[in-house]
């Protein structure tokens, strides 16, 4: 929130590395980065090893998403 309130942070880079976790923080998080796009300020997510879930959600609405080709992302969410 920070980040997007101050007006010398031009994008927001955050490492997303998480297999899950609470649906509700997970929520909080994407929440925000709609927050930051409509703000205008681009959001660049960062990849690790294991993106899934939780960490997949926090994800998709980011401008770009880097990730390796041996990340581990996606959701059983997705599936259903």
């Amino acid at each position: 929130r920070q980040a997007i309130d101050d007006k010398d942070v031009k994008a927001i880079v955050f490492r997303v590395d998480s297999p899950g976790g609470s649906a509700v923080a997970s929520d909080a998080i994407a929440r925000e980065v709609q927050r930051a796009r409509k703000a205008g300020k681009p959001v660049v997510v960062s990849m690790g090893g294991v993106a899934a879930s939780g960490g997949y959600w926090v994800s998709m609405d980011a401008d770009k998403i880097v990730a390796q080709p041996g990340t581990i992302t996606g959701s059983i969410g997705v599936l259903s």
